[in-house]
């Protein structure tokens, strides 16, 4: 297997080294180039050249005489030859910068010895003042540029001089402006959005490496739906590489690892559980986000913590300019979001809720069953002056549930709270400060009235009631420091202190867990340095380094990173990253119950913390039209948890680190994505072939075993539609290889009662045990289903209507969620069983209304 891993990387070596060796006689001042005319002015020929050669030519009519005249042959030559003629004793340089040629006065070329000056400030969208995340800022005469933090800062140092600015960001209208001078200048760019809809969604232009997707609400929203409901988690299911958990639900495992080793944060602060309503949607209210940034490898030296993904969740910071809102009805749950300024241009807030309501209309009618959620957003910043800027954040969630029949039943509660305060600075032109304080609870109570295992006995006098908690106070500081054009550093310090109850049992007021609280320590430090080297390759490599400790242990982790990428022309390009990641807390799910319950545990002197090793390869090519991208990676895994089989975690008779065991894993697999735009058309695929195995010395005889979402392929496609801006529509289309289940080979009565089964008069399968050779030995039929959705929109002068209707799972497929062991004999027969699917998201149609204003 691992001789077919290395043959596997190998051959993505060659390939990558033989389209570097190919593309070496194609730089763009190499290209062969015939005039269509002989004589003429040089604005003639440089734009003749464009015509035929398709390249762009980047210059300022400031520094070249454009209606000079000149003669050249007609015949064929490379560009450079044909530009040094045309621009004869002009004292002018080429070179190449990307998918363009630049045409720079000779004086903003020199190397050294000229006085340069730093342009900074924030990009910020003009009619509310929203500071735009990963905006674009360039200078086309010098072909240099760079982009806006994740709060919306650019710097960017140039020779001192006249130049043009342009500044750029999906979905909003090119900016430009020009200055001219020799000393540092403070600008803060505004950028107008555009009113074509077909401008708006486009994720993969946004994307700054391949291993790294910027999202905004228009991505979110032009995917169809369940009930109705737009999430970004169900967003990132259509990026290579990201598969779901059950069909129709919002959890995604990425490159073989679980839910627990994803980062998910909500304004910096870690939430701990991500899920409302049976995963159905998830905490991230998309009226309140305004972007995110997912990354599932590569990852920047500043993350940390967790091992397959990170989720980062900005939420919108508040109107400047004006109040405004969106109120939202869907089948499952109402939503309203309001904003505004406190003091104009100067201090606004921003405020978002959710809720169930479909079950206030049985309440009247049955107190039996209650399945419910809400969510609270708010956010407000405050503008210091123009160099220190305030944000206050805050979330509050809970899910409950609770089944209760004559006095039998069971209850529970989830959810988190976090709160977030931040402080961004411009210390100097090239030196921006964040420093963040972060709070992060998460909560989960159950209650059960049935039955209470103690001391290996089964009671049912009494119920007992179980806690688990997680909470961490941290303060985290960063600095993004401009060296120069080519180069950026950002360095970083945090310190967290968590506490946790991992599992707490209560009988009445009696408590029997032994499980006592403890708390622990994280210290963090983490440097990264971002280098462009002769305008072609990017190196980025970073460290990061976390410390783990309490009275009990303590843990050290050393992690390097490192990306490279190289363009071989103006559209292709290949890249390679090595990653190395480490986690401290780990996530056990507890099906006993059949609940949505998420156990944290974190590492102590029994459970290690969990490592991982990731190496990536690839190669993409970009263009107006048609865009792809194909990439390998492999990855190892060191230390990961499972639950150990026949404990229960609210079982008192073993401490909590007694019930984990822990192994090791691998996964490797290949992704392929692309689009072509076609208007107005939208065709986007994402596939991934990947194997992914586990490792336990007490499981499986401690032979390897496929994981259980070792799902072997994966495939999203989907088209969107957008003829106006008052229409567009969306077509989707999924495949999953089915996931592998453990199957026993043998099953037989409890004769002797040691398991304290009850024996009904009719048999069931509850009323025998199992006996199990081999792990995840069965795979389940795989998934597919075409979803499909529609958005009527029409403005009014303040407000804007939106109907959104369409169907999950169009065709019905009967996708098995589960399966189960019933008895096949009408007639209550013993030992006559047979395997029966269970399926649940059939053919499910939905209506929401969205009302902006």
């Amino acid at each position: 297997m691992r001789r077919g891993i290395i043959i596997y990387i190998l051959i993505l070596l060659f390939t990558c080294c033989y389209m570097i060796a190919s593309a070496q006689d194609n730089h763009l001042l190499n290209t062969r180039y015939t005039p269509s005319l002989a004589n003429g002015a040089v604005k003639k020929f440089l734009q003749d050249i464009e015509h035929v050669t398709k390249i762009r030519l980047s210059y300022s009519a400031s520094y070249i005489d454009l209606r000079k005249k000149v003669s050249l042959d007609k015949a064929e030559t490379t560009l450079q030859d044909a530009l040094q003629q045309i621009l004869e004793g002009q004292q002018l340089f080429l070179k190449e910068s990307g998918d363009k040629i630049l045409i720079v006065a000779a004086e903003d070329n020199k190397p050294a010895g000229l006085n340069r000056i730093t342009i900074n400030g924030y990009v910020k969208e003009a009619v509310n003042k929203e500071v735009l995340i990963g905006a674009v800022v360039y200078v086309p005469a010098l072909g240099i540029g760079t982009t806006t933090n994740s709060y919306g800062y650019y710097s960017l140092t140039m020779p001192a001089g006249t130049h043009k600015v342009l500044c750029s960001y999906i979905g909003y209208v090119t900016d430009s402006f020009s200055f001219a001078d020799d000393k540092d200048i403070r600008k803060d760019i505004l950028l107008t959005s555009q009113a074509k809809l077909e401008e708006v969604n486009i994720t993969d232009d946004k994307t700054s490496t391949p291993d790294h997707h910027h999202l905004v609400y228009a991505d979110i929203r032009n995917r169809p739906a369940i009930l109705g409901e737009n999430d970004v988690m169900r967003a990132l299911q259509y990026v290579a590489g990201v598969q779901s958990g059950t069909d129709g639900t919002n959890a995604i495992m990425v490159r073989g690892g679980d839910p627990g080793q994803n980062l998910n944060l909500l304004d910096g602060v870690p939430l701990y559980y991500i899920d409302h309503f049976f995963g159905l949607t998830s905490v991230y209210n998309s009226e309140a986000i305004k972007s995110v940034d997912f990354h599932k490898g590569a990852f920047p030296a500043r993350y940390g913590g967790r091992l397959s993904s990170v989720i980062d969740v900005n939420t919108k910071d508040g109107d400047m300019e004006h109040l405004g809102g969106q109120f939202t009805m869907g089948l499952v749950k109402g939503s309203l979001n309001l904003e505004g300024p406190i003091i104009k241009d100067k201090a606004s807030v921003m405020i978002s809720a959710r809720r169930t309501w479909f079950d206030l209309l049985w309440r009247p009618f049955t107190n039996a069953l209650r399945i419910n959620f809400y969510d609270v957003n708010g956010k407000a910043n405050y503008i210091l002056n123009k160099n220190n800027r305030l944000y206050l954040s805050i979330y509050n969630g809970r899910d409950g549930m609770g089944v209760d029949f004559s006095s039998q039943g069971t209850k529970a509660k989830w959810g988190n709270t976090v709160a977030s305060a931040r402080w961004n600075s411009i210390l100097n032109p090239k030196l921006f400060l964040n420093t963040t304080f972060t709070y992060s609870n998460f909560k989960f109570y159950l209650s059960d009235k049935q039955q209470l295992i103690e001391q290996n006995a089964v009671s049912n006098a009494n119920g007992y009631e179980g806690n688990s908690s997680i909470k961490d106070l941290a303060l985290r500081s960063k600095a993004n420091w401009y060296l120069s054009t080519s180069q950026k550093l950002e360095l970083g310090i945090g310190y967290s202190r968590a506490y946790f109850t991992p599992v707490q049992v209560l009988a009445g007021s009696k408590a029997i867990t032994s499980t006592d609280k403890f708390h622990s320590n994280e210290l963090v430090l983490f440097a990264e340095d971002e280098i462009k080297i002769f305008e072609r390759w990017t190196v980025r490599p970073g460290l990061h380094f976390a410390n783990w400790f309490s009275d009990r242990f303590n843990y050290s982790s050393l992690q390097p990173r490192l990306y490279t990428a190289y363009k071989l022309s103006m559209n292709h390009s290949v890249y390679a990253s090595y990653t190395q990641m480490g986690q401290f807390v780990h996530l056990i799910s507890n099906n006993t119950y059949g609940l949505p319950a998420d156990f944290w545990l974190p590492s102590s002197s029994k459970i290690r913390p969990e490592s991982s090793k990731l190496v990536t390869l690839g190669y993409g090519k970009t263009g107006k039209v048609f865009t792809y991208n194909i990439e390998g990676y492999y990855k190892d895994l060191k230390n990961t948890v499972a639950y150990n089989m026949g404990k229960n975690l609210f079982d008192n008779s073993l401490n909590w680190d007694e019930k984990i065991i822990q192994g090791k894993g691998w996964c490797y697999g290949g992704e392929a994505s692309g689009k072509i735009k076609f208007k107005p058309f939208v065709f986007s695929m994402a596939y991934t072939l990947s194997w992914t195995w586990r490792q336990f010395s007490q499981l499986n005889d401690g032979q390897p075993f496929p994981y259980r979402y070792d799902r072997r392929h994966n495939l999203r496609a989907v088209l969107l539609y957008q003829p106006s801006a008052k229409f567009d529509a969306a077509v989707s289309w999924s495949y999953m290889s089915g996931e592998a289940i453990t199957m026993p080979d043998q099953i037989y009565p409890d004769f002797d009662n040691n398991l304290l089964i009850f024996q009904s008069a009719t048999t069931s399968s509850s009323n025998y045990t199992y006996n199990y050779v081999s792990w995840n030995n069965y795979r389940l039929p795989a998934i597919h289903r075409l979803d499909f959705g529609v958005n009527f929109i029409k403005k009014r002068k303040v407000t804007e209507r939106t109907w959104s209707c369409g169907i999950f799972n169009a065709y019905g497929r009967k996708n098995v969620v589960y399966v189960e062991l019933v008895n096949a004999d009408v007639n209550g027969g013993a030992g006559n069983f047979k395997l029966k699917g269970v399926s649940i998201l059939q053919f499910i149609p939905y209506i929401s209304y969205k009302l902006s204003f």
